[in-house]
Order: structure tokens, then sequence, then C-alpha cells
């Protein structure tokens, strides 16, 4: 695998579509959302939009990520991020 080469997370092929717009059917305001709990009471759940995907041309997974901006804000509150219990 060349550096940097991005690969489907399900099946390993290199053969992933360009960049698209990932919105639901609801309308074009509608995105999905990585959402934390809340990191103390009274506070706001940290939320963070993802707006962008590209598909397997294999297996069809969809990879889901986050834009440049949502993922800074991600960088700059993740020490405080806790996560469900699975």
């Amino acid at each position: 695998m060349r550096n940097g080469e991005l690969r489907c997370g399900i099946c390993g092929s290199s053969r992933l579509s360009p960049v698209a717009q990932l919105r639901t059917v609801e309308g074009q305001n509608d995105r999905l959302r990585l959402k934390f709990p809340r990191p103390r009471a009274f506070t706001l759940r940290p939320t963070f939009n993802v707006d962008a995907a590209r598909a397997c041309l294999d297996c069809g997974a969809v990879l889901p990520f986050l834009g440049e901006d949502a993922l800074n804000d991600l960088n700059e509150s993740a020490d405080g991020l806790t996560g469900y219990d699975a």
C-alpha cells in the first residue's frame, strides 16, 4: 500500500468513489451527527456533523467522515470526551 492510500474499512479495497456530500432523504439540511455523552450536567452534548462520504466500489460500504471544521472541533475537545458503554 502506498503511503496515504485510502482503503475500505470493510473489505480493504482501494477502489473508492470520489468524496460525496452525505445527506438524509428528509432534507438538504438533515445530516448525520457524531454525538457524545454530556461531559457534565447542564452542558450540551458534544456533536459533530458528518458531511461527506466515500463509497467502496467493490463491496458497497459507505465510509462517512467529518469535514475539516468538524474535525478541528473534535480535536480541540477530544480530551474531554467520553463514550457510551457498549
